[in-house]
Parts: structure tokens; C-alpha cells; sequence
């Protein structure tokens, strides 16, 4: 395989590491197949990341996310809102903290990443599978196409 950019990179990881703990495809071959990474390099990815472990682990949700970060930022604004008149304005770590939290409430707010599409998709698959294999078998060629096409764009 060709080296990819340190991004690509990234996101096949994070796609392998959501198929692994979310999707439960431990299965390395099968891994392989469907990310198009060698089976060295998950085993790696796997054993850095803490995979296993992190399968446990139960993981936020983006609304979950978006509410802590809410709360974040309404903490900050009420502790600059307390301090004494004439000196009610954020101080340089503040200001970036609160700009930083405001972008990211934003970014979570308007894109999809790449692991949400994924689960999408796969929820959908299970959905079709109940009613239709065959259907099923057909939608996930293209889910599989469409996924592998999102990681090379």
C-alpha cells in the first residue's frame, strides 16, 4: 500500500477502531478487509490504542459531548460574570478557552465526522437485515464503496 498522508492515516485508524469496539469486528482479517490496512499495523493500532479496553468503556455521545461542553462554557461565562465590577471581562486564557469551546460546540454541531456516517450506515444494515438479506448483502457493497471513498477523499 502506498503511504498515506498522516490524515488518512488517522481516519482508516479511527474507522478500524470504530469497527472494532462499536461494530465488534475483532476479527483482524476481517478488519483487513474492509479498511484495506494490513493486519501488522491494526494489531498495532489496536495494542496502542487500548482497543479492548475501550470496547468496555461506555462512549459519549455528541449530544452528550455538546451538553458538557455547554456547561463548560456557561461555567466560564458565569465565573467572569462574579468578578468584581470593572473587571467583568475574560482574561487572555479564558478568552481562548471559551473561543475554543465555542468552536467546538460549533464543528459538533454542523459536520458529520466520519465514525457517525458509519454508524448511521451500519444501524441501517441492521435494520434492512431483518427485513431482507439479499437487499441487505447488495447495500453493504455500496456502504463498503462509499465508506473506503470517504476515507480517500
Amino acid at each position: 500500500m502506498a503511504r498515506l498522508t498522516a490524515e488518512k492515516r488517522k481516519e482508516k485508524e479511527e474507522f478500524a477502531k470504530l469497527l472494532f469496539t462499536k461494530e465488534n469486528v475483532t476479527d483482524f482479517t476481517e478488519l483487513k478487509r474492509r479498511t484495506g490496512v494490513s493486519e501488522k499495523t491494526l494489531r498495532a493500532w489496536e495494542k496502542e490504542g487500548n482497543w479492548t479496553k475501550l470496547k468496555r468503556n461506555i462512549v459519549l455521545t455528541r449530544d452528550e459531548q455538546m451538553a458538557l461542553m455547554y456547561d463548560e462554557l456557561a461555567e466560564i461565562n458565569e465565573f467572569i460574570r462574579n468578578k468584581p465590577e470593572g473587571s467583568r471581562f475574560a482574561d487572555h486564557k479564558e478568552a481562548s478557552v471559551r473561543r475554543q469551546l465555542v468552536k467546538d460546540i460549533k464543528d459538533l454541531e454542523t459536520k458529520a465526522m466520519l465514525p457517525e456516517i458509519i454508524n448511521s450506515l451500519t444501524q441501517f444494515l441492521d435494520f434492512v437485515r431483518r427485513n431482507d438479506i439479499e437487499d441487505t448483502k447488495l447495500l453493504a457493497n455500496y456502504v463498503d464503496q462509499f465508506i473506503k471513498q470517504k476515507l480517500r477523499s
